[in-house]
């Protein structure tokens, strides 16, 4: 598909402008088409050619228009969601009362906690 835009729209848009505007227009498109297609997904649960139709490319623009669609996330997001949970397993499977009794231990424990929490913080944040 070829979409055009006329000269005469894009007067005072400089070389770069038209640049970045070609790049969120295909940012948009894509995300248009993903929405789209996902929308057709869980209207017609039965296998075969997927049919999308001019009423969900509607309702896929609305939702990409109104930032509705749910947001990519990033590595980061990930790999902080993994360390979060791998670090709280760590501090339930490091619980041991009898050793809580010792200073190094407590100590220890203490800083896994911390670092734990502060994981967690920012895995939720990163949300």
């Amino acid at each position: 598909m070829d979409i055009r835009v006329d000269d005469d729209e894009l007067a005072g848009f400089n070389e770069h402008a038209r640049t970045e505007l070609q790049k969120a227009t295909a940012e948009f498109i894509d995300e248009l088409v993903r929405e789209a297609n996902r929308i057709e997904a869980t209207r017609n649960p039965s296998p075969g050619i997927p049919q999308v139709t001019s009423g969900m490319v509607t309702d896929a623009a609305v939702l990409v228009r109104r930032g509705l669609t749910k947001p990519k996330k990033s590595l980061g997001a990930k790999v902080a969601r993994i360390a979060a949970a791998v670090l709280s397993l760590l501090v339930g499977l490091a619980y041991n009362a009898e050793a809580l009794q010792h200073q190094g231990y407590m100590l220890f424990f203490i800083l896994m906690v911390t670092v734990t929490i502060l994981a967690v913080t920012i895995a939720v944040i990163m949300e």
